[in-house]
């Protein structure tokens, strides 16, 4: 069963935080008692310069009063002091919640649901050699299969947020506390001598000092203040949000014009291992747990790749940032009773599963791959865009190959060796997924589909460019030659 207890128990506090909004009204009462404190100085000070009497009268009123405006003077520092990490708890709350529904509450969106009418998924993978040496940079994935690794990661990506910015709350709480603490200490040492301003080393700009001093709680998120994060940024993600980030190796779809770049640059045909092989178009991948090497949130499926980029496919909304721009372009949130609906023939979702409420639970049989509970990597890093693959464990079921492989970059003919240990299946021992001692083998036809021989820049020989045929005017155009070049005329 997958769960959300780090988003859950970071909801819980949200709703306190939104909750102890009454704390407002005291800004009223803190005002009350600086004027009050202000006015009691101001008094025994007019009492001093006005009492009219000389000699050793004169002098013992003179030393009274000194005295009582010094004792005010610390009241007032010791309240002003405490009213300033008052104020810094209360900002750093502020900046906790508004930090924290930048998570998105949904782990799906709408264009998910349609991949499952594909039945299959190509996903990208960095070039290695089959277990017939054969090179291969992408793999067939069941959709469903897809869909609960995907749902897996995003969870994980999105309670490794949730605990960091829980872990951030309490350290600034902490700090604050602490803060708090030895200012108290040092007030007590010296009320009543007038020295020990409060605001030596307290946490608060000059500025909200002065609103402090002057009877205003100033709590604005604008400020700063001593919480890790500035909305500004969104708290570090308003950088994150372009196709060049860094955390997209393959970009995403901009859903704008198409590349015309990319387009006119050699097409990268996808090579898939020998038929009947796991992962190949006649026996794509079934269990999701062979996928958890893959870091399928920031890997874009179904693309069309060329040397110059991608055109097309379809990459996950991230479920640390609500407001990144591929909640829009894949259609916002999904749908996930209709989700669980058309997948509750295998179990994978319950109704209400995945979103909009504070645990996403995977339904009554829970997210599972035929050899038991997922094992998941873990996320990390700027936006939460460094993924580690999990740790295979003993008598791991399935094919767990990809474990370790990364999304290829589209067009750096990256990994052009073959993988440590290619004899097997991606490095693995060439089992089949879910395969068992056992397991009775089905006949198949012995086929060996058309294959590009792999070259080293990366198009095959004889390779014409469909794009170059559009050039020219209606006199000179002529279209692609239909002769045998070598290349597969189904792919034109």
């Amino acid at each position: 069963m997958v769960d959300s207890p780090m988003y859950d128990r970071l909801m819980r506090l949200v709703a306190a935080i939104d909750s102890a909004s009454a704390l407002d009204a005291t800004d009223d009462d803190h005002n009350a008692i600086v004027c009050g404190l202000n006015e009691a100085n101001n008094s025994t000070y007019h009492m001093r310069l006005h009492q009219g009497f000389t000699g050793e009268t004169g002098d013992q009123i003179d030393s009274w009063t000194d005295q009582t405006m010094k004792r005010v003077q610390g009241i007032k520092d010791s309240h002003n002091a405490a009213m300033e990490y008052y104020v810094e708890a209360r900002r750093a709350m502020k900046h906790v919640r508004e930090e924290a529904q930048q998570l998105s509450p949904s782990l799906i969106d709408s264009r998910l649901q349609t991949l499952l009418d594909a039945t299959d998924v190509v996903v990208p993978v960095a070039r290695f050699l089959g277990p017939l040496g054969e090179p291969v940079n992408a793999l067939a994935v069941g959709a469903a299969a897809y869909m609960q690794a995907m749902v897996a990661q995003a969870n994980a990506q999105r309670e490794a947020a949730s605990a960091d910015i829980l872990e951030r709350a309490n350290a600034t709480m902490e700090k604050l506390a602490d803060g708090m603490s030895s200012s108290k200490e040092s007030l007590k040492k010296h009320v009543g001598t007038g020295i020990g301003n409060r605001f030596d080393g307290g946490p608060s700009t000059p500025s909200v000092r002065r609103d402090i001093e002057n009877g205003h709680l100033n709590t604005s998120t604008h400020e700063p203040g001593v919480y890790p994060g500035n909305r500004d940024t969104d708290y570090g993600r308003t950088g994150l949000r372009g196709p060049n980030s860094g955390l997209y190796p393959g970009g995403f779809d901009e859903e704008g014009h198409i590349n015309g770049r990319a387009m006119s640059s050699p097409r990268i045909p996808n090579s898939f291992v020998t038929e009947g092989e796991p992962g190949s178009r006649l026996n794509p991948i079934t269990d999701p747990q062979d996928l958890m090497g893959v870091d399928l949130l920031h890997t874009r499926v179904n693309g069309d790749r060329h040397a110059n980029g991608v055109v097309g496919g379809y990459t996950p909304a991230p479920p640390t940032d609500r407001y990144h721009p591929l909640w829009g372009i894949n259609g916002g949130p999904g749908s996930e009773s209709a989700l669980a609906a058309r997948l509750g023939g295998v179990g994978a979702l319950g109704a209400g599963a995945l979103g909009l409420g504070r645990v996403a639970r995977m339904g009554a049989a829970g997210l599972t791959s035929p050899s038991g509970v997922l094992r998941v990597g873990s996320y990390g890093g700027p936006g939460y865009g460094t993924y580690s693959a999990p740790a295979q464990g003993a008598g791991a079921a399935g094919v767990k190959g990809t474990t370790g492989m990364p999304a290829a970059a589209p067009g750096t003919g990256a990994g052009r060796g073959a993988a440590p240990g290619a004899g097997g299946y991606m490095g693995g021992s060439g089992a089949r997924t879910g395969a068992g001692k056992d397991e009775k083998k089905r006949h198949r036809r012995k086929y060996t589909p058309f294959r590009v021989d792999d070259c080293e820049d990366g198009v095959p020989p004889g390779y014409v460019n469909p794009q170059s045929q559009t050039y020219g005017s209606d006199r000179d155009i002529s279209p692609a030659p239909r002769k045998d070049d070598g290349w597969d005329p189904r792919q034109w």
